[in-house]
Formats: structure tokens, sequence, C-alpha cells
């Protein structure tokens, strides 16, 4: 019997579950922490504390980590992760834990593997569609930022998981209000554009709210004001529809749209309503085939420790 101990850091909670794989391929959780990311000065810091909560089976170590943060990962090396107070290098853990295979991968690619799951994540459809055979696979998710990932499916079991920082990219505002709630972002924030990341994610929701009622609440707060029909609503969904619309349009996901993340995730009226689905299907030359694209909320909080557990699997040597 294997173990695996995983881990996805996020900008606000980094969350650790240990798991054992059985020789017949059954994944068995052992243990679950979750920790403020932003209490601790380092990512040894971090790790040494999860450590201390997720233990191994008795009697034995860990054959593998495989740990998940936000940002760009280069041949297991990341750069700055955004909205996260250090860097994660994982040297110093690879000298003090030489038996044990680690992996550093980014977020959305673990939420990826986890969405190739055929049983076991729960979701809810947004939009029915129907699934190209053999077609890319988009997941997009809004939390402390918008996280991005493409999958594309090879010959039997192979996969390609393509990582993408479109969180980045130049959010497209239209005319109007729209244009006026971006001058109000590059006012408050000191900006020269705004981007995805703080458009579609927990501290752009902040900003509407605050645009549209005055009120600059924390977005734990903002969701408990808002509801289904608020005005504030209605301009997220919409904003959310156009950055999912837009990387699938850029990747040709015709295989399907997960959508991921804390805020859809903990407050799923953000997403399953008309404001967002008429804007994902509103582009001039694409309606038809973006009406027939499948669009899923997963609502499990799991699901990057499942995908770093799956992603675990497929890399153990040995």
């Amino acid at each position: 019997m294997q173990g695996i101990l995983t881990a996805d850091i996020g900008g606000t909670y980094s969350r650790f579950a240990g798991f054992t794989l059985g020789d017949d391929g059954t994944i068995s959780r052992l243990n679950a922490v979750s920790l403020t990311t932003s209490s601790f000065s380092s990512f040894d810091d971090l790790i040494e504390e999860a450590l201390m909560y997720a233990a191994p089976a008795s009697g034995s170590s860990w054959e593998a980590m495989v740990l998940a943060v936000p940002g760009l990962v280069r041949d297991g090396v990341p750069g700055i992760l955004p909205n996260v107070p250090w860097l994660a290098d994982i040297r110093t853990l690879k000298t003090k834990m030489p038996e044990t295979e680690i992996h550093l991968i980014n977020d959305f690619v673990a939420q990826a593997y986890a969405c190739l799951l055929e049983t076991g994540l729960a979701g809810e459809v947004i939009q029915e569609g129907r699934s190209g055979d053999g077609g890319v696979i988009a997941v997009v998710g809004a939390g402390t930022g918008l996280g991005h990932c493409a999958i594309r499916k090879g010959a039997g079991d192979s996969i390609c998981v393509i990582p993408s920082e479109a969180g980045h990219a130049a959010f497209p505002f239209y005319r109007g209000d729209e244009a006026r709630f971006m001058e109000y972002l590059m006012e408050r924030t000191g900006i020269k554009h705004p981007h995805n990341d703080l458009v579609v994610s927990g501290p752009g929701l902040a900003h509407l709210h605050a645009w549209l009622t005055g009120e600059m609440l924390p977005p734990n707060q903002v969701v408990r004001r808002i509801g289904p029909d608020s005005e504030t609503t209605e301009f997220f969904a919409r904003f959310y529809a156009r950055a999912c619309k837009n990387y699938v349009l850029n990747t040709l996901s015709t295989g399907g749209l997960f959508i991921t993340g804390g805020v859809a995730m903990r407050n799923p009226f953000l997403v399953m309503n008309d404001s967002f689905r008429e804007e994902f299907i509103d582009a001039p030359h694409y309606q038809d085939m973006l009406e027939t694209i499948p669009v899923s909320l997963v609502c499990d909080e799991d699901v990057g420790l499942l995908g770093a557990v799956r992603y675990g699997m497929l890399n153990l040597r040995g």
C-alpha cells in the first residue's frame, strides 16, 4: 500500500490530505487539514505544520507528495506566486525527505486531473450541451484569482494537460456602465489595465459591489448581502461568463467547460443564472457551437486534492 500526501495551496487557504493507494487501484483518504496561507512566513513553515497533522499510515512514510500551487511552474520550479506572500521552493523539502517523490504542479493542473474523474466529483449542470468526442476540455475557476487549464484526451488513457496563466490577460470590458466600472477599478487599485484575476475573483466581486452600492466589504460578506436577483450578481455573472467564453474560444474547448473555485462553489447562484448563460453563448459567429458545450459547476471542495492524488498515481515511479 502506497501513501501520497497532497496539497492545494491557495491565496487564502491551503488544504492538505493524505491518501493511500490499494493494490487494486482504490484510493482511501487518511486525514486532512486546512491552514491559512498568509499566517505562515514561508513555504517550508507551511509544509512543516501540515506534516504534523497529515501523517502517513502507521509504520510507513509518504511515497510521494503532490503540491499544487497558484502560478507558473516550470520543470517543478515556480516563479512568483500571485496572491501568495512567498516562493514555493521544494529544494529544502527534497533534502529533508530524500525517499519521497515530490511533485510541484500548478493548482489548475490538479483541478483538471480531478475533472477527468468519472465518479466521485459532486457538481451541478449549468448548460446541458453535448460533449464533442475528443474535444478539448476547459477548466476555469474563480477564487482569490482566476485559474485556467485545458485538457486534451489522446489515444487510450493518455491525456495532455495544458496549464495557463490567462488570469493575467486583460479583461475585455464593454462600453457604458462597464467602462465606468473599469475606470473605477483603475483609479482604486492604481493598475494600468484590469486583468481577469482582478475582475473575476473574490476581490473582483468586492470591488464590483463597492462600485454599485458604495459598500466596501470582504467577498464573504458581499455574498451574504446579495442574492440571485441583485445587480451585483447580474454584473458578476456576465463577467464570469465572458472570461469562460473567451478561454473556451481560445482553446476551442468543444469537450466541455468545468467551473471550479470557491467563489461559485460556495455561491452557485453567481453562475447558475440566465445572465451567465446568455453571455456565455453571445458570440457573433459561434453561438451555435457555444450552445452545444456542456457547462458544469464543480461543487466538491476536495477537487484540488483529488486531482493532485490522481496526478500522483499516474506519475508514481516503481
